[in-house]
């Protein structure tokens, strides 16, 4: 009786271990999802309107445009410290406030938050913008530079004090 007591104890708690661990499972997944989501609404309303702005400007394509950019080591936030009037103007557009005020939890994340969350942010690119995430991952010094445009873009968009 006290054996069969003791190998019920036992399924049960494989049983939780199982269930705790899909759980965690669902939650990985969720949050994923959400990162990815996310993601996308900064590529799309954000990033790729940015890089086509600039390039229709410079006349080159978005892929040329931001390997000159990478090659400058032009971060985002070096141009919109360099351009305040420009960036105030960004702020201003109520799609980019109504983002912001969204986002704005994401002024108080890490330098290290923004280079985990910069693969995601990659992955998504490949597929909505493949071409931008391949001059990205492929021109030398494009990933530092991603890195460094979000941090700055994060920066300037949230206010975050900057040590020079």
């Amino acid at each position: 009786m006290l054996e069969s007591l003791r190998k019920q104890i036992q399924e049960l708690e494989a049983d939780i271990a199982g269930l705790e661990e899909k759980i965690r499972v669902k939650k990985a997944e969720k949050s994923t999802i959400a990162a990815q989501v996310q993601a996308r609404i900064f590529l799309e309303r954000i990033f790729a309107p940015y890089m086509d702005g600039v390039c229709q400007e410079w006349g080159v394509s978005p892929e040329e445009g931001l390997c000159i950019l990478i090659k400058e080591d032009a971060t985002l936030g070096k141009i919109a410290a360099d351009n305040p009037e420009a960036l105030a103007e960004l702020a201003s557009q109520p799609e980019i406030r109504a983002i912001t005020a969204v986002a704005r939890p994401l002024a108080n994340v890490s330098d290290e938050w923004i280079k985990e969350k910069m693969t995601v942010l990659l992955e998504v690119m490949k597929n909505i913008r493949p071409s931008l995430a391949n001059a990205i991952i492929e021109t030398p010094g494009g990933q530092a530079w991603f890195y460094q445009s979000l941090v700055g873009l994060r920066n300037s968009l949230f206010g975050k004090p900057q040590l020079k």
